[in-house]
């Protein structure tokens, strides 16, 4: 009121019209009371009115003035923003311009006021020519847009008052602020946003904003701002979407036959109810999923068949947080900005983050951690503007959000509406679902698609006219009226209480039935508005995105993630501690002496070492599954939005499983380093650690399969005990692999389904290294080399072809001799030898056979003579009496063999007693001993499909060759076979785990589990009644 006071004051003082545009000002800005006050407020400081009937020489501006103007002007500079300073500068004009008395001391005050305010000469000049002048030949300016009628002669002016007569209107844009102002010149009445504006006065053109007229079309804000921002926008787009359908199954829609056309710089808004369709709407035209039916078209390009062509146009936020919770503001968005700029480098990439922090308000909160949505670090609105600016950072043509003020406040909700909107005069194309719009915000929209039930598209189209529409379409009373004709306020509820306005029974009751059904909406619609398209843009699509290498990918996800989990104390604390506590715990508990007198712990003694080894690697399943369980499915929402980057899936899981190398080596290593002392284990520290870290690995891959293919962290937990119990069981510590049932079981070798499972692998593994390779296993007894686990080797093998195979033969042989006798006394000496062939006698030369050409690969055995002779039609006394005596000669072969090495042995063990106790103390577990050479076995031979199987000591047996790949054998057997190749059972053991483990990622690589879940559930519902 001052600085108006002091315009007027000057060259005469005030003028009645003057005081009437203060009067009428005050009165649409404040209520009746308060007018009364300002006006006399500003009365006071203006003077009396004058009739200024002489005209007075021009004073200069005093210097009290001067002082008076200044001190007002900063006062204002911190209370007003850029916006309303602009709004000032304009009513200081229209003050003037009210009697037009545009002196030189007015003008000097206005233009201090401009300089003061920082209001550039340009857009100043704009505003003193938009005031002064009603004529177009004096408002050509680019910042003025002249509409007039189609009839009128005007070479300056934009034809597109169709329907207005003699009108002719006048906007004006203030590029700085982004900010619009209007104002005509006709005899008809115009509205404004619904309301009554008055011919000649300057009003602000709101963004939503609308001009209407009784007769012709409505004029809208949005067509305003294309109009000025066509020559502003480089990259043009045309999207189009046409015939569009998609359904979940044959009888349920999801989306109906959809089409519409937009172009550039719109912000259009998706609504409905829920379950209309509209999330499903969005995943469809940002490509997250192909319709049934139908096409999805940017400047002519379809983005289901050259997704290639849009790679990087399209940005995507989803209604849930995309942010990685413990890392802070700036390193989620310098991590998303790292994966779109290959050339840049730190330095560039920090001023960008920082430049897009800046403009989104959120600079001062860039060292702050993010938090999750229900530990709030940032609040609500700073969270849903730094999701959006993980997409912006790379400014895609085109932006998919899925309900982002979805919980936030009204004001937050506003701001970043407003944000939206300054996107979209970028050229940005804005797909925006909302949910219970306000007023302010429904008309912020430059167009709205309104959906129905079952995917029907009921409206598209500007959102204010889509209340006359519905209200039209339902003969309501005012259905001209969309906007409150005392507050300029729509309702969008207005719509969806039309839409799904219900049929009212005979006793005035709602029935559950719709007046009109959804497909009778978009039949109303496409009849009335059948669909135009809007230009095709012939050029592809623009894409800022510049993806980094493989490598440099890989070093991104893998720096993201370290920092996170760095950043999280509790997940740190917990990985650091958990693996030593077990270990602890577990070896504290099982440290057991049998002497209970004694209070000297006996490694040999404590019979717990096998559920030590047995617990160790469960303990490492565990904790590899746990580390790993969760890794995928917590980012399954980043990864949703990292698609449109078409980043590397490779590198994003190489990254994941370096981290978890890093981690499960770590836990092996410390969980060794506590719980082998304890227990007195002493030597195969990496052996252990191997077996361990195997075991977790594999663990790890298994994790992240189920994490990248289960839909719920509930799910993924109950799935752990379901794959950790089936390997304990299955393991071959708990229940021995020949006591199974015979369904899954084998007689001589391990179960084909215990052959999967990672423990049964590392458990043997560890128990036969345990056992061969210490200390004392590995003492050299001969000059030759011969150690300890060597001569127990040949003194089993000597024992038992002695003392159970060979007496065996002996015994199948007598059999077979009898048999043969019994034939030749009923038949003759001279018998027909075709008869012999079929005789049901001879039932034991398959096993002699058999078990002698088996015998015959032992070291210095020679090999039986007639051995092609053990059959029903060779059999006779010649080749029964070589077979007799050939047995006869292995029983004192493999005699002598077992008394040598005893002796050796012995004589050993009396030399060196003292030390050989020591290491047995430290390094021989004797329950160790009794699980891997089973002493206690009642049957130490079966005999099988014509073939004897040793059922004790079988960690001195040596496998057979099967063939390349005939691995297969028994439980704790010393060594196997593949390709030939005798190869050490830890060894090998370790490597198939390892080979598992690569399996499994070429499986998570391809998603092969997920796709096998999808299928079946696919399967199920497709099976059900519908």
């Amino acid at each position: 009121m001052e600085l108006f006071a002091l315009i007027v004051k000057q060259d005469g003082g005030m003028t009645a019209n003057e005081r009437k545009y203060i009067s009428a000002f005050l009165t649409k800005q404040l209520s009746r009371e308060s007018v009364n006050e300002y006006l006399a407020l500003f009365e006071e400081h203006a003077g009396p009115v004058t009739s200024r009937l002489t005209v007075k020489e021009p004073a200069a501006l005093s210097v009290k003035d001067s002082v008076k103007i200044f001190a007002i002007c900063k006062k204002i500079n911190k209370t007003l923003n850029q916006v309303q300073k602009v709004v000032v500068l304009m009513r200081l004009y229209e003050l003037v311009n009210a009697d037009r008395q545009f002196t030189p001391q007015r003008m000097n005050i206005i233009n201090t006021v401009a300089e003061v305010f920082r209001i550039s000469s340009v857009e100043f000049a704009a505003i003193e020519q938009f005031v002064k002048n009603d004529d177009p030949e004096n408002l050509i300016n680019p910042s003025i847009l002249m509409l007039v009628p189609e009839d009128e002669e005007c070479d300056h002016c934009k034809k597109m008052l169709s329907g207005y007569t003699n009108t002719r209107i006048f906007l004006l844009r203030i590029a700085s602020v982004d900010l619009y102002f209007v104002k005509y010149y006709s005899p008809e009445q115009l509205f404004l946003n619904g309301l009554p504006i008055t011919a000649g006065q300057v009003y602000t053109f709101a963004k939503g904003g609308s001009i209407r007229s009784q007769h012709g079309k409505p004029i809208y804000y949005s067509d305003v701002s294309s109009h000025f921002l066509s020559d502003i926008i480089i990259h043009k787009i045309s999207f189009t979407v046409e015939n569009l359908a998609y359904r979940f199954t044959e009888n349920q829609p999801a989306i109906d036959n959809i089409s519409f056309s937009v172009e550039e710089g719109k912000l259009i808004g998706i609504m409905g109810s829920s379950g209309s369709g509209k999330t499903t709407l969005l995943n469809l035209m940002c490509g997250i999923i192909k319709p049934s039916s139908g096409s999805i078209k940017i400047n002519g390009l379809d983005i289901n068949r050259s997704s290639g062509a849009v790679e990087g146009v399209f940005g995507y936020v989803p209604q849930d947080d995309l942010l990685i919770e413990d890392l802070t503001v700036f390193e989620n968005l310098y991590y998303a900005a790292c994966q779109c700029f290959r050339d840049k480098n730190r330095e560039e990439l920090t001023i960008l983050v920082n430049l897009t922090l800046g403009n989104l308000g959120l600079l001062e909160k860039r060292d702050l951690k993010v938090g999750s949505p229900f530990n709030k670090v940032i609040s609500g609105g700073q969270r849903k503007r730094l999701n959006i600016a993980l997409e912006l950072i790379r400014e895609p043509l085109v932006l998919f959000l899925d309900e982002p003020t979805s919980g936030l406040s009204s004001r937050d909700s506003e701001n970043l509406m407003d944000l939206l909107r300054d996107l979209t005069l970028k050229g940005k194309l804005i797909f925006n679902v909302i949910h219970q719009p306000s007023s302010e915000i429904f008309k912020m929209f430059d167009k709205v698609i309104i959906l129905d039930r079952g995917g029907h598209m009921a409206w598209f189209g500007n959102p204010v006219d889509s209340v006359v529409y519905f209200k039209t379409t339902d003969l309501q009373i005012n259905s001209t009226r969309a906007e409150c004709p005392s507050c300029g306020n729509v309702n969008p509820e207005t719509i969806f209480n039309i839409i799904e306005t219900q049929v009212v029974d005979e006793f005035g009751r709602y029935t559950e039935k719709r007046k009109v059904k959804p497909e009778e909406w978009s039949q109303f619609f496409d009849s009335k508005y059948p669909f135009r398209q809007v230009p095709e843009i012939k050029e592809p699509p623009h894409n800022n995105l510049n993806r980094p290498g493989t490598f440099r990918q890989f070093a991104i996800y893998f720096s993201r993630d370290i920092k996170s989990k760095i950043a999280n104390r509790q997940y740190i604390l917990l990985t650091l501690l958990e693996a030593p506590i077990l270990g602890f715990v577990l070896s504290f508990i099982i440290r057991y002496i049998p002497d209970p007198k004694s209070d000297v712990y006996i490694f040999s003694e404590n019979e717990n070492i096998p559920i030590y080894i047995f617990m160790s690697l469960i303990v490492a399943l565990f904790l590899g599954l746990t580390i790993s369980a969760e890794e995928i499915f917590r980012d399954r929402k980043i990864l949703k939005r990292e698609r449109f980057l078409n980043l590397s899936r490779a590198s994003y899981l190489l990254s994941k499983v370096a981290i978890l190398i890093i981690i499960s080596a770590f836990q092996a290593f410390l969980f060794i380093i506590i719980g082998n002392p304890i227990l007195g284990i002493k030597g195969l520290y990496f052996n252990y650690w191997l077996a361990l870290f195997s075991t977790a690995f594999c663990a790890n891959m298994l994790g992240l399969n189920i994490s990248a293919s289960f839909n719920s962290a509930i799910t993924i937990y109950i799935v752990i005990p379901l794959l950790i119990i089936p390997m304990m069981v299955l393991s071959g510590a708990m229940f021995p692999f020949d006591k199974l049932n015979r369904i899954i079981g084998n007689v001589d070798k391990v179960p084909l389904i215990a052959e999967i499972m990672p423990t049964r692998w590392t458990y043997e593994a560890l128990i036969v290294t345990q056992f061969k390779d210490n200390r004392y296993s590995k003492v050299m007894y001969t000059r030759e080399g011969k150690t300890y686990f060597d001569l127990q080797m040949d003194i089993s093998k000597a024992e038992f072809n002695k003392v159970h195979r060979i007496k065996i033969l002996s015994d199948a042989h007598d059999i077979t001799l009898s048999e043969y006798r019994t034939f030749l006394r009923y038949t003759g000496v001279n018998s027909d030898q075709a008869l012999k062939r079929n005789t049901p006698y001879y039932t034991r030369l398959d096993l002699l056979r058999n078990e002698i050409q088996k015998l015959a690969s032992h070291n210095g055995v020679l090999q039986f003579a007639y051995t092609d002779k053990l059959t029903p039609e060779s059999f006779d006394q010649e080749v029964s009496d070589s077979l007799s005596t050939y047995l006869d000669r292995l029983d004192r072969h493999f005699s002598r063999i077992s008394n040598i090495s005893r002796d050796i042995k012995d004589r050993f063990y009396t030399l060196n007693s003292a030390n050989l106790k020591d290491l047995e103390n430290d390094y021989f577990n004797y329950k160790l001993q009794e699980i891997v050479t089973k002493p206690y076995e009642r049957k130490k031979i079966l005999e099988y499909n014509n073939t004897l199987i040793q059922n004790t000591d079988p960690i001195y047996l040596e496998p057979a060759k099967r063939g390349l790949l005939g691995f297969r054998t028994h439980f704790y057997t010393p060594s196997k076979y593949i390709f030939g190749i005798k190869t050490d059972t830890f060894v090998f053991n370790i490597l198939v785990v390892l080979l598992s483990t690569l399996f499994l990622y070429v499986t998570l690589y391809f998603e092969l589990l997920g796709k096998a879940i999808r299928l079946i559930e696919n399967l199920k519902f497709r099976k059900m009644p519908s």
